[in-house]
């Protein structure tokens, strides 16, 4: 076996130096956001928190009981993502909410390697800049960094991995690197159902084995997302349901602290799609983040399983293009399918311009054949151009656009005083703004799931800015004391809205 040589080495370093540039720029603004975010006390909402509790629990090598959710609380049994393990030995080096915030960021980034290095290899560098950062830079992307940590974050790489082995014709790396997204969440083992027909589509003109091992593949995932939403989440569950199931479960149920809420009416097709107005609007960037032309690709029908529980569902957040984390996972499958159409437009060239293509795909029958190299060249820049232009276009309705303007928060001095006074392992609750920042070192529960409690937690941290209290005026002592009848507090620290209670009695 021949050792690489120096010129083995730099032609390697050749290949991907640009794309390994653009995933470090991707990271780094993503970074720097999240710290902006960070800084100005930002919550928009209680899942980084909860995440920093699982997270925390792997790094003792215990069951992830998050009281967040509920006293008791095992985070595996609303949603199924065993791989969030993996954050264990990383928040035991760094223990903070912050390191969640940056583990994911990179992810993101790392996702732009392939995908950048296969524009590269199809349209050169300047189509690895343009692939590559507008979809790095990707309204899905930006959304999930915006609304800090989820566990989708995980599954972005390995479906850009997974994609870009799918318009390389490498089947088998194809499955291997998509296989373990039933273990980022429940509802992707449907994705891998999809895939497993994509791969069987594509592959059909070849041996009848490889049709049958995508199908047996496509097999896999379809069980694999039975098996979970009807066996292993509702055997962890209180309320022993999914609790996101399309009954509206996700309003309430599957908690201590709710029952299965009442079935409702599936709606018809037409309202799936249309109603309220801004699923269109999603679905339209959505194409648009394909070149329109990726919807031709088998690939691109791996958005369907995640459009369908999402315009389906009853949360109007499901709905939405601009923020949240439920597009992240639409961007890298939008990206691959683009490129997948343009790998079959440039194909039949390989013999004439190998530089472009590099060895990489063979021509495909369902495949347009435009008739001559310069118009299939032309034809897949404005097909790649799209995406940026979309993005051109929506960059001020994406939270990267506030970056600029995320200062410091002047009450960040107060904050902090506030964490100071609660001491490592106590038990603690609180809203929304400090909640996350609580968690290092505490057993920490939020102030709308410790009704009932025999024994509550010794200390209460209030903001009165936060969103929890809908503008009303909070006081920490009177509220514990009335939240938690039997038992009262005394006000310990006080600074710029924070309030600090101690449990007496």
């Amino acid at each position: 076996m021949r050792l690489p040589d120096r010129s083995d080495v730099a032609r390697v370093a050749s290949a991907w130096w640009l794309p390994a540039a653009l995933a470090c720029a991707v990271g780094t603004l993503y970074i720097c956001f999240s710290l902006a975010q960070w800084r100005t006390l930002s919550d928009p909402s209680w899942d980084l928190a909860i995440f920093a509790e699982a997270a925390q629990a792997y790094s003792r090598f215990e069951v992830p009981i998050v009281p967040i959710k509920a006293p008791g609380y095992n985070l595996l049994g609303d949603h199924f993502h065993p791989i969030l393990i993996l954050l264990g030995p990383i928040f035991r080096l760094f223990p903070s909410a912050l390191t969640l915030l940056i583990v994911q960021d990179l992810l993101i980034a790392a996702s732009v390697l392939p995908i950048a290095r296969l524009a590269q290899r199809l349209l050169g560098r300047g189509g690895a800049v343009l692939v590559g950062l507008a979809y790095g830079l990707g309204w899905g992307l930006q959304g999930a960094v915006g609304a800090e940590f989820h566990e989708v974050c995980v599954a972005v790489p390995l479906l850009a991995v997974a994609g870009v082995a799918f318009a390389r014709r490498r089947w088998g790396a194809c499955m291997a690197w998509l296989a373990p997204v039933i273990l980022v969440k429940e509802d992707l083992g449907l994705t891998v159902f999809v895939a497993g027909l994509a791969l069987a589509w594509r592959r059909r003109g070849e041996d009848r084995s490889g049709m049958l091992v995508s199908l047996a593949y496509a097999l896999f995932g379809i069980v694999a997302f039975i098996v979970t939403v009807k066996v292993l989440l509702p055997a962890v569950n209180p309320a022993g349901t999914w609790a996101y199931s399309l009954d509206g479960a996700a309003t309430g149920a599957g908690t201590t602290m709710a029952g299965a809420t009442a079935a409702r009416q599936v709606p018809s097709l037409w309202q799936i799609l249309t109603v309220p107005s801004v699923k269109p609007v999603t679905l339209l960037v959505l194409l648009a983040g394909a070149g329109f032309v990726g919807a031709s690709s088998p690939w691109f029908a791996l958005v369907l399983p995640t459009l369908a529980w999402r315009f389906a569902g009853s949360v109007d957040a499901y709905y939405q293009w601009n923020f949240w984390h439920y597009n992240a996972v639409l961007v890298p499958i939008a990206a691959c399918a683009l490129l997948d159409v343009i790998a079959r437009w440039l194909a039949p060239a390989r013999a004439s311009a190998p530089t472009i293509v590099a060895g990489e795909n063979d021509a495909d029958p369902e495949g347009p054949a435009p008739a001559s190299f310069g118009r299939r060249r032309a034809l897949a820049w404005a097909a790649a151009c799209v995406p940026a232009v979309s993005l051109a276009l929506t960059a001020s309705s994406l939270p990267l656009w506030k970056l600029p303007t995320l200062a410091e928060s002047p009450r960040m001095a107060a904050a902090q005083g506030a964490l100071n006074v609660v001491p490592a392992g106590a038990r603690v609750e609180s809203d929304t703004t400090l909640l996350a920042r609580l968690v290092p070192g505490r057993d920490v529960y939020w102030v709308g799931t410790t009704a009932g409690m025999d024994t509550p937690p010794e200390y209460v941290v209030v903001d009165r800015q936060s969103y929890a209290w809908g503008g009303a005026e909070v006081d920490a002592e009177f509220w514990a004391s009335a939240a938690h009848p039997g038992h009262t507090y005394e006000t310990i620290y006080s600074a710029q809205g924070f309030r600090v209670a101690r449990r007496t009695s």
